[in-house]
């Protein structure tokens, strides 16, 4: 009975988010492709870009005191609800007045991010109270692939139906997918997180707490909320590590979330079905890794893996200008942004999917909420400026060149961490079984 309650569980979990990425990422690419079109810019498409991360920042206290203290499941309804009423009005914003799509999107996006991170941050730290411990890797990795398969399905579906209805009417396609999200959440059963009070009276004190105690008191303010999660960050060197890590990666990675849509709409002119291809390329690596991680069981410590993950990444980083210097013809750039998107997609499910079941098992449930809020905002902290350098260089650089040093300022960075953390005793002090 257990054990059928635990895949029930699965499914609707997995079911849930299937219909969430799908309609989001049709409508993220939907969104893409129309500010490209309408402003031929990647600094108009960076500028969209900022607006998450900039808004992520302002929530950080908020979302994780909010997470750590209310119920979670009501918390991703309403996020739901409120995705919903968001996208409703830009539709009709949209089509009464469509000459300020801009303002109208840079809105949509504040509100998606908003409703997006209680959702995921409430999502997260979830987890361990929707199934045991010894499948959060299985679920990890089966979610990785159900996501990706959403992603594989949404870019070229949403290519086609691009053609044929506006950015509005894909508002209304969304706030379907986002109602069947919310009945598979409606049918999770949440099991109360252990609590342990006293651990938040050593943290306040600056005192050394063990890793598996290091918990919050039920009642305390959201400024104190706040602060102890701070403390939990400085105490806890990996934590702390892999999150400034983060921030520094995703400033360089800014070229390829920019560049890559880019440099394929933009200087190569692919059309827009083709792009949907190459752009589907991404969720096939994640289906592939996200599967292949859901068999296995690792052998090293997950940081390590995500490590030299993400120095392989660096490494085909690199190379992805080459087909704007040698002028291929649009089939060979086609197979060549198809073949890096799948590697890149396989990666990034190697590097995430590890180093989020670490997270899950060495954060105790109780401060998972603010951690992973404060870890996700101090990661993408960078992101904003980033995107507007980069979104300024495309426009006035070769495109090979800004990928080539994005890819190895990545490798740098990721081999520097790596050494640091085989060379001290943080992986000793915080080991994951």
């Amino acid at each position: 009975m257990k054990e059928h309650r635990s895949l029930r569980q699965m499914v609707t979990l997995l079911a849930g988010n299937f219909f969430g990425a799908f309609g989001s990422g049709m409508l993220g690419f939907a969104i893409g492709l129309y500010i490209l079109h309408r402003t031929g810019s990647a600094l108009g498409m960076g500028v969209n870009m900022m607006v998450g991360p900039m808004v992520a920042v302002v929530l950080t206290p908020v979302v994780g005191y909010i997470v750590d203290t209310r119920s979670h499941k009501a918390i991703m309804i309403s996020a739901q609800i409120g995705t919903s009423i968001g996208l409703l009005a830009f539709a009709v914003a949209f089509a009464r007045w469509p000459q300020a799509y801009y303002a109208e999107l840079i809105v949509l996006q504040i509100i998606l991010t908003v409703t997006d991170r209680f959702l995921s941050t409430a999502l997260s730290a979830s987890l361990v109270t929707l199934f045991p411990g010894d499948q959060l890797q299985r679920v990890n990795s089966l979610n990785q692939s159900v996501l990706s398969t959403a992603q594989l399905l949404s870019p070229m579906i949403g290519a086609v139906v691009y053609t044929f209805i506006s950015i509005g009417a894909f508002a209304l396609v969304e706030i379907v997918f986002e109602l069947l999200t919310l009945a598979c959440i409606v049918q999770l059963r949440f099991a109360p997180a252990p609590a342990a009070p006293e651990a938040s009276a050593a943290a306040e004190n600056d005192a050394p707490v063990p890793a598996a105690n290091r918990v919050p008191a039920e009642k305390e303010s959201m400024l104190a909320n706040f602060r102890a999660g701070l403390r939990y960050l400085r105490q806890n060197r990996l934590v702390l590590i892999t999150c400034l890590f983060g921030a520094g990666v995703n400033f360089l990675f800014a070229a390829v979330n920019l560049g890559l849509p880019y440099i394929q709409v933009t200087v190569l002119k692919m059309p827009n079905t083709l792009y949907g291809l190459t752009d589907a390329g991404f969720a096939v690596g994640m289906i592939l890794g996200g599967i292949a991680l859901s068999l296995i069981t690792l052998k090293q410590h997950p940081a390590i893996i995500s490590f030299w993950s993400i120095m392989v990444l660096a490494v085909i980083l690199m190379g992805i200008g080459i087909p704007a210097k040698l002028n291929w013809l649009m089939s060979a750039n086609v197979v060549f942004y198809l073949l890096v998107n799948v590697c890149i997609g396989l990666l990034i499910v190697a590097i995430n999917t590890p180093m989020n079941t670490m997270m899950q098992k060495i954060v105790p449930p109780a401060m998972q909420g603010r951690v992973f809020m404060i870890n996700g905002t101090v990661a993408t902290l960078l992101m904003p400026l980033g995107t507007l350098i980069f979104g300024f260089l495309f426009d006035h650089t070769a495109a090979w060149l800004l990928f080539l040093a994005a890819g190895m300022g990545t490798f740098l960075l990721a081999l520097g961490v790596l050494l640091y953390l085989t060379r001290s005793s943080v992986l000793a002090d915080y080991p994951v079984e």
